[in-house]
């Protein structure tokens, strides 16, 4: 459904507007610029107007957004309209560099400077070698941008938030970006047979990370940096996520890949969660026996996934995923209420053993969600952050929409 409105949109700016895709592209510079100032002298137009100053870093963040998601649709008009032209392939990824590190040249004093210049290295490599190739950007190289422009997120909201701790994922994500660009500098370089052996390790590489994210948190936790552990853990989901998506979009796979992500998630969402609430618990008896019973519920949860894949609907799990419930469970020590997390710990072990009900895969969700869905998720998550103020309680609100989802998603027969 999103991707038809999408297609009809970039028709209506072509046809109907006839605007060109360089006319875009150079728009999108137009509109970057005073985006880019209302940042740099956010603090001067605050003393000036007697706005506060996150007013303008907001509308900075809307305008520099707003360029980045029209990136997406210069290229796809030029595809729909037959005008690519060479002219096209040289300014657009141009003026993307300019706005991208531009961009994260306003965070250069929390940015890791090292990880941004071996970035633009790379990037600046990519770009001469698609020019030798006449190759467009590979899957990496779109995932690399992707890595960029979400960090550029947290950047902005740990300054407009207060909140440094968002620094470190935004630092992940541009050294994650720097891996996708090195692969995809990789692939293009490479002799063939080595790019293949490459390939089959990209997703393992990936679980090792999910795997690495777990033990983070679980030390984290036995350290009393329970909030660091949080992040730790949800950087694990992302590559939990993202390891099965590269696998069937490179077409690899293998035994070794399928055991070492089971004892990956075993780690990042059975062990890591159940050790944060014990934490959070004091080591209480009780809340070592509610943890010993959620790692046994994980046990099950997966052991039924390998066993349970040909009878399950297309696009669904039995159950509740044991990321989604890692994600509930971690959510639920953000908030300064006694007991809430041991409860929560038991409701999620109880979900994940619930054979009979069906959750959309977290994949599709993504792509299909409705309207309400989304409204709902951000509301909820504002009201959560608002009431607990802290910025990262905002992250319940998507998951406890997502809990409840089999009442109106449900699998066709």
């Amino acid at each position: 459904m999103h991707r038809r409105l999408f297609v009809r949109f970039v028709r209506w700016v072509g046809y109907d507007l006839g605007i060109s895709p360089n006319q875009i592209t150079l728009g999108r510079l137009l509109f970057f610029i005073p985006g880019w100032l209302a940042w740099f002298y956010r603090q001067e137009l605050a003393a000036y107007t007697g706005f506060p100053w996150q007013l303008f870093g907001a509308l900075a963040s809307v305008a520099v957004t707003t360029v980045i998601i029209f990136d997406i649709v210069d290229g796809a008009l030029a595809r729909e309209t037959g005008q690519v032209s060479d002219h096209g392939k040289i300014l657009d990824p141009l003026v993307d560099k300019l706005i991208t590190y531009s961009t994260l040249g306003l965070f250069w004093a929390t940015i890791n400077q090292v990880g941004l210049l071996i970035l633009l290295g790379l990037d600046l490599t990519s770009t001469l070698l698609r020019g030798v190739q006449v190759e467009g950007a590979n899957h990496f190289g779109k995932s690399k941008a992707f890595s960029q422009n979400i960090a550029k997120l947290f950047f902005a909201l740990a300054i407009l938030c207060a909140t440094p701790l968002l620094n470190l994922v935004g630092n992940g994500l541009i050294w994650l970006a720097v891996v996708l660009a090195s692969i995809s500098v990789g692939i293009r370089i490479l002799p063939s047979k080595i790019q293949s052996s490459i390939l089959v390790a990209i997703p393992q590489v990936l679980t090792l990370c999910n795997l690495g994210g777990g033990l983070a948190a679980i030390w984290c936790a036995t350290q009393g940096r329970v909030g660091l552990g949080v992040a730790f853990n949800f950087a694990a989901m992302i590559f939990d996520l993202s390891d099965g998506a590269v696998a069937r979009r490179l077409g690899v796979s293998s035994k070794f890949g399928k055991q070492f992500d089971t004892i990956a998630d075993m780690v990042s969402f059975g062990l890591a969660p159940a050790i944060m609430v014990c934490a959070t618990g004091h080591w209480s008896p009780l809340a070592l026996g509610l943890g010993a019973f959620y790692v046994v519920a994980t046990l099950v949860r997966l052991y039924d996934y390998g066993r349970s894949k040909d009878r399950t609907p297309h696009g669904f799990f039995r159950g509740l995923p044991s990321p989604a419930a890692a994600w509930l469970v971690i959510g639920s020590v953000l908030f300064p209420i006694p007991g809430l997390s041991l409860l929560i710990l038991v409701a999620a072990a109880i979900l994940m053993c619930s054979f009979r009900i069906n959750w959309i895969h977290f994949n599709q969700v993504i792509s299909t969600m409705h309207p309400a869905e989304i409204s709902t998720s951000l509301g909820m998550g504002l009201l959560l952050a608002i009431a607990t103020r802290n910025p990262a309680t905002f992250f319940a609100g998507p998951i406890i929409i997502y809990v409840f989802s089999p009442a109106w998603r449900k699998p066709l027969i």
